[in-house]
């Protein structure tokens, strides 16, 4: 006799439901879901920093490491190239993003870019090839943000 659980027969209870682990892993995003919303904060995260707003770069750029390590959590299988990507295409993002230099910023963001699409490509999805849109998103304030404004409003001396 194993001395393995049966997992079919584990259940997780909440306030307002019983779930099995099956369940409750069918419920997780799959990775079309995650990658989407890589590639929202990968949109925002450029026009943010064109706009001089390097501290919501910075928030888009710590989103997509999570989103990204997320999706290696749940999708084991992409680890690999996920790992690749993180120590390849990555640092040199956010050294032009701690330098606060636009032009290094551009040119490690599009190399990035081009090798994610290579890596849509190894997974076995050569027509996915993600783009920078064209327009900058809507409903943020992509602008520099004013250390003083931006203390005074927060009433403590410290940034938001």
């Amino acid at each position: 006799m194993s001395d393995i659980p049966d997992t079919s027969e584990i259940t997780v209870t909440t306030k307002d439901n019983e779930l099995t682990l099956e369940e409750m892993s069918e419920a997780l995003p799959d990775t079309a879901t995650i990658m989407t919303r890589v590639g929202e904060c990968w949109w925002h995260l450029i026009y943010a920093a064109r706009g001089g707003n390097w501290g919501l770069a910075e928030y888009y750029l710590r989103r997509v490491v999570k989103l990204e390590n997320g999706l290696v959590t749940l999708r084991p299988k992409h680890a690999e190239r996920m790992a690749r990507f993180q120590q390849a295409a990555v640092p040199p993002v956010v050294a032009a993003m701690e330098a606060q230099d636009l032009a290094a910023l551009e040119t490690a963001y599009q190399a990035a870019t081009d090798m994610a699409n290579q890596l849509h490509g190894e997974s076995g999805y050569p027509y996915i090839r993600w783009q920078l849109p064209q327009e900058p998103p809507k409903g943020l304030d992509l602008g520099p943000v004013e250390q003083a404004a931006a203390t005074k409003a927060s009433g403590n001396g410290r940034v938001h």
